[in-house]
């Protein structure tokens, strides 16, 4: 197999792997009491640890000390990317169908192009042309999405996919903060400094919300999922295919993402994919092609 087509299929694993996230979370909210902050916490605990033992196992056990020699980049990497995004995230999980959360959370490409200027980025047309039809997307998703349950309420879905919107935002500022911290230290290593960074500001939030006293061995089950697979796995996947191919060429197998999120939700959580939801989705993966071309 040639090494591009190799990078290719890895990047589409873990590009599917992520669109597993939400629908894990809403099995966990349903067989459990685990509230957005434990959720996120938990998840990024054991990510952090995997990936700090993949570091190490890599003889780059040296590199860690940058987590304290130099906190800052991570802290705010850790902040935005991981602690926002993870609490947020979950928390559009509880209230909106997994399939809205996924799709509006692949949507940040278009975020990271309204917030390029800030960085110094040119907003060309296009790529305003790009923002807006995917904007438009959300604004789909938000007032005409598919429903979480046959007693969810529109305000709760409403509110669920603006956490959503948060947590993208969230990503995006993550994706321009990271850029020069990742070339220099490496996307594997940058990753789980910021990880661990994040997961010592959830830990700060769970003095006030802890854990459930007991968690059912399905709850268990799926928090070491989040943990290991999308947290952990998936990233090492993505970085891996970005050592064999260029991130261009990469980047659209992130499309699989939310339509592996509406097979699985349909499959595992019974939400039925209405016409708004497809509306939506085109507008999306329109938007994101124009905004991220020069």
């Amino acid at each position: 197999m040639r090494e591009a087509t190799r990078g290719l299929l890895l990047g589409s694993l873990a590009a599917v792997i992520w669109g597993s996230t939400y629908v894990t979370m809403r099995l966990l909210y349903r067989v459990s009491d685990i509230d957005p902050v434990g959720l996120a916490f938990s998840r990024f605990l054991i990510g952090a640890l995997v990936l700090t033992a993949v570091t190490v196992a890599r003889g780059e056990a040296r590199h860690l000390t940058a987590f304290v020699r130099e906190p800052l980049p991570f802290f705010w990497l850790g902040l935005t990317g991981v602690a926002a995004l993870g609490i947020l995230g979950a928390a559009a999980s509880e209230l909106t169908a997994a399939v809205n959360v996924s799709l509006v959370l692949n949507a940040n490409p278009v975020f990271v192009a309204l917030l390029a200027p800030l960085s110094g980025e040119p907003l060309t047309v296009r790529r305003l042309t790009g923002a807006v039809i995917g904007l438009a997307g959300v604004a789909v998703v938000a007032l005409a999405g598919t429903p979480s349950g046959p007693v969810s309420t529109r305000g709760e879905e409403l509110w669920g996919v603006l956490a959503a919107v948060g947590a993208a935002l969230g990503w995006a500022i993550y994706t321009l903060l990271g850029k020069g911290v990742v070339r220099r230290y490496g996307g594997l290593l940058t990753t789980t400094l910021a990880m661990g960074w994040g997961t010592l500001l959830l830990a700060a939030l769970m003095v006030v919300t802890p854990l459930p006293r007991h968690l059912p061995p399905t709850a268990i089950g799926l928090l070491l999922y989040l943990g290991l697979v999308p947290s952990a796995l998936a990233f090492a996947l993505w970085y891996r295919a970005l050592a064999v191919v260029d991130a261009a060429t990469l980047a659209p197998t992130q499309y699989l993402a939310p339509l592996g999120t509406a097979v699985l939700a349909w499959l595992l959580l019974g939400e039925r994919i209405g016409f708004s939801f497809l509306v939506a989705l085109l507008l999306v993966f329109v938007g994101i092609r124009l905004a991220t071309r020069p």
